[in-house]
């Protein structure tokens, strides 16, 4: 774990090894097929933000709301079931389930999960990157407003 320079808003980014947004370190809990990842919940709206042709198939970048937590992917056309998260921002409490952190939760339990890297960031707002994807918070009162996941897509 190594401080990298200060991220898009200048708060500094530290890399985390093995830091993922499904199936590793800090990971979130997600439904392995879209059709399983749409019914977590009732979806309040869908945003389709483009398609892209690729030999054989089509890809299309959408966008789920649901009550406190916003996921953006990538569907394939030749696999209904496949899905790539591209990001994920959880803003409520009942998405605990979902994740390692969550919103409500104390900046000391969350700095404490992260690990040593974070004991200098009082108010978690830095970005705690893994090699393609990374985790950041959003904080208010001393405890988690947001945890906002940034996943590679491939």
């Amino acid at each position: 774990m190594t401080a990298n320079q200060a991220g898009p808003a200048g708060d500094p980014e530290y890399f985390v090894e093995g830091l993922r947004c499904l199936d590793g370190r800090h990971s979130m809990r997600l439904p392995k097929t879209l059709p399983a990842l749409v019914k977590l919940a009732p979806v309040l709206k869908v945003e389709d933000l483009g398609t892209e042709r690729w030999e054989g198939y089509t890809t299309t970048r959408r966008r789920f709301f649901f009550a406190g937590l916003t996921v953006g992917l990538v569907a394939y056309s030749n696999d209904a079931n496949r899905y790539s998260l591209e990001r994920v921002e959880i803003r409520g409490g009942q998405w605990a389930r979902i994740a390692p952190f969550a919103v409500g939760e104390a900046i000391d339990s969350v700095r404490g999960k992260l690990g040593q890297i974070a004991d200098d960031d009082v108010e978690l707002r830095s970005i705690y990157q893994g090699e393609n994807e990374s985790v950041r918070f959003k904080t208010k009162a001393g405890a988690v407003s947001a945890v906002i996941y940034q996943c590679y897509t491939g």
